[in-house]
């Protein structure tokens, strides 16, 4: 099982209460949604405006900024980790260190570099993949605004062709800490991975962050654009040459993002983002050899694509690159089938699949990303049916009425285990009792097996939030956004 995080553990229970549905209502059914409600999931489809819930989804990455903030789009954030810097770097003109922008990892204050870079890639992934619905819901400037100031750090912290700051902030010290981001006063180190201490998963998986970017933005910001291809060069031959597991070179990432799968993945789902970036056909061929001496099709089985293991989303980059090839097909698809119903993975009573008690709808909501993503290439629909069947679920189209998206649907959760918004100024995660500010769209962990759940923010397990939670739920979103406008 992989563990997330380790926190320490409270026992006093926040009240809970009941608060009205944001303005923006989803009808819902009861019946479950077990692959086979099919006319319930169409229903909730067609009563969900997808386009609402992309937008303020996407805000959730401006309510995680950190650094000198260039709009007051959020209201109720400022300014916070101005210092945080590589060893040896000069501040700006501002006074602000080099790595004080970039995303604080969750309801914590960390920048970690795997998540963060893994979150790009997703992102930019879904991007990729809805663009032409993405425009339609106008939402390509705030998508584009959240994937550059993800990208703008990852550059930052490649400090040298062979440098890259893995981690800002000390985890345990981070952690004992509750209140908001613009308060922080404890000392915030920077982790650094070089050729004496490399990190093949952190590089690797920047630079498919970063090829991206280059796919992305090469005939709007072509300067910028290369910028991110240059650096994505860089960390690829970095994480190449240099070969060492990223947390055994940052221990004090091994209590809260320790590399359990190994970077084997990541070297080969790197070299499928150089090849889409650059269309260099030697990637291509040395994916192909790699894929079958990494044994990736194995590695994918039964398991989840998260920040950790990328050989699944692996898998379903080799059918799109050698399109109709038998084993590809067979590895990604004994994934996918194994998530679907009586496939494998276990499902709660009302039709989430449901893999491991930290954060469910994570993992689910990953799982319907790449379904998604393999039904437009013209497979079964069942795997189309599967991510309106998870998605559904998420957003309360499930037996108990209960959204697991902050102020969206029904019985939708206010109190995420999230410090800015909780907003307590006296160190204390249970007063106020409510948080003070609505974080909009933000996707929590999700529910028990049998599908309880309380919206409690002290347990971090179901309610914490993250950049990585967030990235594939997006892209279900805009996947669902191009559904109801006839885009698929």
């Amino acid at each position: 099982m992989y563990i997330r995080k380790s926190k320490f553990i409270l026992t006093l229970l926040v009240l809970v209460l009941s608060c009205s549905c944001n303005s923006f209502t989803i009808k819902h059914n009861t019946k479950n949604n077990d692959g086979g409600d099919t006319d319930g999931i169409n229903q909730f489809m067609a009563d969900t405006d997808f386009c609402d819930v992309l937008n303020k989804a996407l805000m959730f990455y401006k309510y995680n900024r950190a650094g000198r903030l260039p709009d007051d789009d959020v209201p109720w954030r400022g300014n916070a980790a101005l210092g945080d810097s590589s060893p040896g770097s000069s501040p700006d003109a501002n006074g602000d260190g080099n790595l004080s922008g970039g995303y604080f990892d969750a309801g914590d204050h960390v920048k970690f570099g795997l998540p963060m870079s893994a979150s790009m890639t997703m992102l930019g992934w879904g991007y990729l993949e809805n663009k032409d619905a993405i425009e339609k819901c106008g939402a390509t400037e705030l998508y584009v605004q959240d994937l550059m100031y993800g990208w703008d750090w990852l550059m930052a912290a490649h400090t040298g062709p062979n440098e890259f700051a893995a981690q800002v902030g000390n985890g345990e010290a981070d952690h004992a800490y509750w209140g908001p981001p613009e308060m922080m006063t404890m000392a915030r180190p920077t982790y650094m991975i070089n050729e004496q201490a490399p990190g093949t998963e952190v590089a690797m998986e920047s630079a498919a962050a970063l090829s991206i970017c280059f796919m992305i933005l090469n005939e709007t910001n072509p300067d910028y654009a290369n910028n991110c291809m240059d650096h994505a060069k860089q960390l690829y031959s970095f994480g190449d040459n240099y070969r060492a597991v990223y947390s055994d070179s940052v221990p004090d990432a091994q209590n809260f993002y320790k590399s359990w799968s190994g970077y084997d993945d990541e070297i080969v789902w790197a070299t499928l983002w150089m090849h889409r970036a650059t269309g260099d056909s030697s990637y291509l061929t040395r994916a192909q050899s790699d894929y079958d001496s990494l044994t990736i099709g194995k590695m994918a089985q039964a398991n989840s694509h998260d920040w950790d293991l990328k050989a699944p989303g692996v898998c379903l980059l080799m059918t799109q690159a050698f399109p109709g090839t038998q084993q590809y097909v067979t590895d990604f698809e004994g994934f996918m089938n194994w998530w679907l119903p009586d496939g494998g993975v276990p499902y709660t009573p009302g039709g989430l699949a449901w893999i491991r008690e930290w954060a469910p709808a994570r993992y689910a909501s990953n799982a319907a990303f790449l379904s998604s993503v393999y039904a437009k290439s013209g497979a079964d629909t069942k795997y189309q049916t599967f991510t309106q069947s998870q998605i559904s679920y998420i957003l309360g189209n499930n037996p108990n009425s209960q959204s697991f998206v902050v102020g969206i649907g029904p019985n939708h959760p206010i109190n995420p285990h999230h410090r800015a918004s909780h907003h307590s100024l006296t160190d204390n995660i249970m007063s106020p009792v409510n948080n003070t500010y609505l974080l909009l769209g933000a996707l929590v962990g999700g529910p028990s097996q049998d599908d309880s759940y309380k919206d409690d923010r002290t347990d971090y397990v179901r309610n914490e939030v993250a950049c990585d939670y967030q990235a594939c739920f997006v892209g279900n979103l805009a996947y669902l956004a191009s559904l109801a406008s006839g885009n698929n």
